[in-house]
């Protein structure tokens, strides 16, 4: 049987810190739970799939703002939350992310 491959494109590592995202319900706040410099798992709340959404992440040491679209859905016991791809990171923000990846996967 042959074996699933990991079609991502960008490292993603475990992160669990405070997260908030502004739908067009109003602000959620979770966790972002996983990250990559394309997107993030967040934690908590949903909103549609296709949504666009506002983000504010508070890395250690720097937190960072994004815009992104909801991807995908996850409803199990301890993980219900979102995927969201990031549409929309300043330059700076991506090397923030970049940095902690590298720290958090040494």
């Amino acid at each position: 049987m042959p074996s699933k491959t990991n079609s991502r494109k960008n490292a993603r590592v475990a992160c669990g810190v405070p997260a908030r995202a502004e739908g067009p319900r109003g602000p959620l706040r979770g966790q972002c739970t996983s990250l990559s410099r394309a997107g993030m798992f967040f934690t908590g709340p949903t909103i549609p799939i296709g949504t666009s959404v506002e983000l504010a992440v508070d890395l250690p040491g720097y937190g960072f703002q994004a815009v992104g679209e909801v991807r995908y859905h996850v409803n199990r016991p301890g993980s219900a939350g979102m995927g969201i791809r990031f549409t929309r990171l300043a330059q700076e923000d991506l090397q923030a992310i970049g940095d902690f990846i590298q720290r958090t996967a040494a």
